[in-house]
Formats: C-alpha cells, structure tokens, sequence
C-alpha cells in the first residue's frame, strides 16, 4: 500500500512537471483581455477549499493530472472552464475567487462554487422561507456557500477593485466590456433541492412550475448584471427592455453531452474512472483510478473527466454543428465588433425571453419545460445551457 501511495505521488510530480512547461513556454497573447466564470462544482477551480464543509475535493486522487495536484477541481485535471480559457489564448489559469484575496483578477475570475445554484436556498437544509432576506444575507458571508447571488455580488468587488486599479468606473466599464463570461447553473437546484425530502420544493412546485421558477429567477439575475447600470457596477448600461448592443450566446450543452459517447471516442459512458461509494459522488480518498482516463466520460460519481471537459470545450469554442451553439458559438463571439452586430432596431437583436426559455430547456413527452442537469443527463435528462456573453460599448 505505502509503495502504491508513492507511485500515486511520483507519477503527479512528473505530471506537475510536464503541465508546468506545457503553459509556461506555450505563452499566447489572449483573444480577450479577462474572462469570468460563474457556476457550480462542473467549474469550480478550487473556491470550495475556502469552505468549512464536506464538499472539498482537496485531495488525491483528483487533480492526478493536474500540474498543481488536487486543487478543488472535480476532475483529475481541467474542467470545461479550463479548456475555454486555454483555447482563449490565456497561459495561465484563470484565479479563483476564494475568500476575496485574488490580485490576479485583471485576466478574469472563476467564482464558481461546489454546490451552488440559482436560488438561494439550494444546498441549505435548514432555511425556513419566511425568514429568507435575513438568512440569505447571513449565508452569504458565511463561508459556507456561494449561490448564483452570491457569486455576482463577488463580481461586484471585484469591478471596484478593478475600477481602483484603471483609475476611474469608466476606463474599467469599457475595459470590461471586451470580456467573455460565462455561466454554468441549475444542476444543484434540483439535486440539492428539489430532490430532496429535506425541502419541501417539490410539494410547493409541479416540475413544470419549478422549471419556470428558476428559468425566471436565472434569467433576472443575468438581466440585473449585464443590462442595469447601477451604482457599483457600471461596465454595462443596457436597457432591460430593448437590450441593444449586446451578444448572448447558448451553448447547447444538453446536445453535446447527449451524442454517442462510443463515437467521441469514449468506451466506459457510465462508470466513473475513480473508485466511488455506491450512491455517494466524491472518489475515495488515495484510492486509485483508472489509469485509462481518456476513454472515461466521468471521473467520479458526477463530474466529468478532463477528456470529456476538453471534447465540451472544444465543441463550446467552434461549433460543429449549429445545434451545438447559438447564435455563435464562444470564437465567434470574440470576434464581434459593433460593426459586425446586426442593426439595433429592437428586441431581435438579442434573445428574447421566450427564446431563452426556447434554447435554455427542452420540452419533455408532456410538453414541460424541464431543466436538467449534467450528473443525470444519462437518465431522463433535457437540456442545460451555458451562457457565454461578450458586451460591446
């Protein structure tokens, strides 16, 4: 056992070594100035090690392939957010959040967290709604979770430390406004919520209610941060009624996960690479995995491999059909310029809510609109989407 435990460790080492050249000497001037990534533990680099919980995944075997070892990703290397930014040019990782002490954050910020959702009350067993404004508010700064709220009013220190730094809200505004975002949410809303007997979510809601909840709920807290001009955060000044001048681009991650894993090349579509406890997600501490994880689609009990994050990425970044993202796909909406956008006549320009709704789920056999999410999606799964945005002055 101990000599196993140290190949575990000297075949990481190597692995440190080679990743460590692989970004250092392949040094690219970025496609974007920054890149901000919002989401749950499918993108969180390693925010989760901040907390005081269960959910840490701080330790071998994940990260086996990464340059750093186990760094809180859910995967033995990079996630989805990762192979983006590497295909946005960047030579280096994108900070995570953390507690707040990022200084790298001209190039971006990942606040994604393990185990956050749209709503507020997703990952907390214990909130009582009527006391919901207080709550919400302490659990915020808890430590102990970060939600879809939470990680946009993170966003928001972050622009005033970036509008100190530029000098004024305004050179940060346009500064900003050249950036890809991108969002990955409501998987934990229903695994972590509506799932559960702890809440009662399923009693108040029909599936299709609560499908529509967070579809509106999601959809006003991305409209309050790109489109509200407000007193903290000016790097966009769009109207919520006419969105003029704006990008928003789906990626159809519900399609691309969907395909015939066996013709992308993978063989093993269900079992995870790692070894898991039956009903349980996380691998097993020092266990060993598999050692051909590139034919692995999911590393542990619900997270993908880094193969499969980068076959995502891949088809995220340049579309291989037009089903795979719309109306670009992530390189084309880096390419956008004012003079490239189609006329700013009214609401067309920008996805209208109904073809939010449209693009964002899929209709199920009763005609209901239905979120789904990535850990179930071999199972009676329908679409999640990805929101990547790139906002032009």
């Amino acid at each position: 056992m101990e000599s196993g435990l140290k190949a575990l460790w000297v075949l990481s080492a190597v692995l440190l070594v080679s990743n460590w050249q692989h970004w250092t000497y392949g040094k690219r001037v970025p496609q974007v100035p920054c890149y901000f990534v919002f989401g749950d533990s499918l993108f969180d680099n390693g925010n989760n090690n901040y907390l005081d919980k269960s959910a840490k995944v701080n330790y071998l075997p994940y990260g086996i392939d990464f340059d750093t070892g186990a760094s809180g990703r859910c995967s033995n290397g990079l996630n989805i957010a990762d192979t983006i930014a590497e295909q946005l040019g960047f030579d280096r990782y994108i900070s995570d959040f953390g507690i707040g002490s990022c200084t790298n954050f001209l190039d971006g910020v990942n606040y994604g967290w393990n185990g956050a959702g749209i709503l507020d009350l997703t990952g907390y067993l214990t909130v009582i709604a009527d006391h919901m404004p207080l709550i919400t508010k302490t659990l915020y700064y808890s430590g102990e979770l970060f939600t879809m709220n939470a990680q946009l009013f993170n966003h928001n220190i972050t622009v005033s430390r970036i509008s100190k730094i530029l000098g004024s809200e305004e050179v940060a505004r346009k500064y900003l406004s050249q950036c890809i975002y991108v969002s990955d949410m409501g998987h934990n809303d229903y695994l972590n919520n509506y799932f559960l007997d702890d809440y009662n979510s399923s009693q108040l809601y029909t599936p299709e209610e609560f499908a529509q909840l967070l579809i509106e709920t999601y959809e006003t807290q991305l409209e309050m941060h790109l489109h509200v001009h407000t007193s903290s955060m000016m790097m966009f000044k769009f109207s919520t009624t006419s969105f003029k001048n704006c990008s928003e681009n789906l990626i159809n991650s519900y399609d691309i996960d969907s395909d015939n894993q066996t013709n992308t090349g993978f063989t093993h579509t269900r079992q995870s690479c790692c070894d898991v406890e039956p009903g349980t997600v996380p691998c097993k501490s020092l266990s060993f995995p598999c050692s051909n994880r590139s034919d692995y689609v999911y590393w542990d009990g619900a997270h993908f491999t880094e193969a499969k994050a980068w076959a995502f990425g891949k088809r995220a970044y340049k579309r291989q059909s037009p089903k795979d993202a719309y109306p670009y796909d992530i390189s084309e909406l880096v390419k956008l310029t004012i003079s490239t956008m189609p006329s700013s006549d009214g609401e067309d320009d920008c996805l209208t809510s109904s073809q939010r709704i449209r693009y964002c789920d899929c209709k199920n056999n009763r005609k209901t609109y239905i979120l789904s999410f990535h850990s179930l999606a071999q199972y009676n799964s329908s679409k999640i989407c990805i929101y990547a945005f790139r906002k032009l002055l």
